[in-house]
This record gives C-alpha cells, structure tokens and sequence, in this order.
C-alpha cells in the first residue's frame, strides 16, 4: 500500500493575480506551473483556468488551498478586492466534476500554516501562527497541534481584526482591520498619499531605506500593527511562535523590526517571532499533506 505521504496528489494554489499547479509527493513538488487569476467574478471561469492549466493525470488526490472563507467546499471572498466570486461558490464540487475526483479545498493562509507547522518554522511548537504579510494578510492558526479552520472557515482572518477603530473602509466591510494598515496594498496606498506620487510597497521600502521619513513612519506603523495582533492572538489562544512570510513580511529588515517592536510589550505577551521557511509555494505544500491525511 502507498504511503500517504507518498501518494500523488495535484496541488493547486488560487490566489487573487495568479494559480499555480503542482504536482507533490513525498514532500516534494514537481511539474510547477502558473497561470493569472480569471477575475471575471465568476467561480467556472476560475475552474476552466485550472482545468486548462492542469494536467491530465497521473495523481491520486486534489488538493486546493483558495484565499478567502471555505466552508464545506464553497468558497466565499471575505474581501471580494482580493478574489471576486459568488459568495458561496461550490468549488469543490466544480473541480471534482472537471476532474473526476473530489478534492480537499482549503483557506491558503491554513495549508500554508500547516506546512509550516509540520516541515517550517513551527516544528516542535503546539500553538503556532503562520502570518503572510503580501498584497493582504493571512492567517493560519494551529491550536493543540490542530490546524483550526471553524464551523464556517473564518478562523485565522487576523488580517481583519480591527486595528484602527473608525479607520480605512476595507474590502470586507468593516473600518479600520489589520489589512488597511499593513498589507502591501495598505503600505502604497498609505505610500501614495504620504509621499505625494504613486509608489509601490517595495518602493516605499526603498525611500525608507534612503532616509524618507515619511515612508519610514509609514512601516513603523505596520509594524506597530500586526506586534499588537501578535498580542491579541497570544492573549486568546497562548500562541508559542509566529512565523512571518509574503512579499512585506520578508523584505529586508521587516522582521527583526517586528522582534525589536515586540520587546517594548509586556514580557507576558512577548513571542518568537521569526522568518517563515516553508517557502513561496508552503501553499501547495500543505494542502497537499492535508488531502493525504484527509
């Protein structure tokens, strides 16, 4: 009999610019291709992307890791910006039909907590936290060594728990969430207005680094942010480590100013923090090992 680890699974990777497609067994991903993400707000069109990306065979299982809620196998976009589709669109069922096998689906934050967790930063830790730092913030909790996704999926959105009461509308509806203040999107928007011409994240890194005092508060701020969701988080669940990935999360410097930052918190709330190492594609990594244990 195949080992789980070992079976063949087709891992994809939904995010809100690109899909990617892999194939992985035994730990290791082979066969990576990618795609843009469809944003016509319709979930088929999201399915026939994946279908004409995808091989046409020669795996075992399907795995899908998806930004946004996923509640037994719907999907719906928390923040419609990130992903525009209809709320509650059956995406498991769309992918088992294109594919003739049903596949796990999962929030991308939560499989790549996962992947973390069993081969990254989170080895050897009960209750971990996964944070990517990107064009928004996600979120993946493992709580008692138990990946926690909720009775409806939203376990883990730290990236819209509120931050700045009364503050910037988000995608989601609400004012003032972690998103608005820290993600790469918040960073050049922030960036824009501030510095008074169109900037990007890593360009306002960059102004930082030259000696910009504006863009440098502008990162303080963020970084100022997500130590205090970091607090939050510890203060609910006693979380042991967080690992900080994405694009923002692992920029030059970013990281070890979360650590200096977080040193000013009272020691009762003070947590490692350190770099993610499951990679770019922990996504796909964790998904994978999540449809092998399914």
């Amino acid at each position: 009999m195949t080992a789980a680890s070992d079976v063949p699974v087709l891992a994809i990777d939904v995010g809100g610019t690109k899909i990617a497609i892999a194939e992985v067994s035994g730990g290791r991903i082979a066969n990576r291709r990618q795609a843009p993400t469809p944003r016509t707000g319709r979930g088929d069109d999201l399915v026939a992307a994946i279908a004409e990306l995808a091989p046409k065979g020669g795996f075992e299982a399907i795995a899908v890791a998806t930004t946004g809620i996923v509640r037994d196998g719907a999907l719906t976009a928390l923040n419609p910006q990130t992903l525009p589709i209809e709320d509650g669109y059956p995406l498991a069922s769309a992918i088992g039909r294109a594919f003739g096998i049903a596949p796990l689906v999962v929030n991308d934050a939560q499989a790549a907590a996962w992947a973390e967790f069993r081969l990254g930063a989170g080895k050897g830790f009960r209750n971990f936290a996964f944070f990517t730092v990107s064009t928004g913030i996600g979120c993946g909790l493992i709580v008692d060594g138990r990946l926690e996704s909720g009775a409806t999926g939203l376990a883990g959105h730290a990236g819209h728990a509120m931050s700045v009461p009364g503050g910037t509308l988000c995608g989601c509806g609400r004012r003032g969430c972690l998103e608005t203040v820290a993600s790469g999107t918040a960073l050049a928007r922030l960036g824009s207005v501030r510095l008074g011409r169109a900037v990007s994240a890593p360009e306002l890194f960059a102004a930082a680094g030259e000696g910009n005092g504006m863009a440098a508060e502008i990162i303080a701020a963020a970084i100022d942010a997500l130590v205090n969701s970091f607090a939050d988080l510890t203060a609910s669940v006693d979380i042991d480590c967080f690992a900080v990935g994405g694009g923002v999360g692992l920029a030059s410097g970013f990281i070890g100013a979360l650590q200096a930052r977080s040193r000013d918190l009272p020691p009762v709330f003070r947590r490692p923090i350190v770099a993610a190492q499951a990679g770019a594609d922990a996504g796909l990594l964790g998904a994978a090992m999540l449809a092998c244990q399914k």
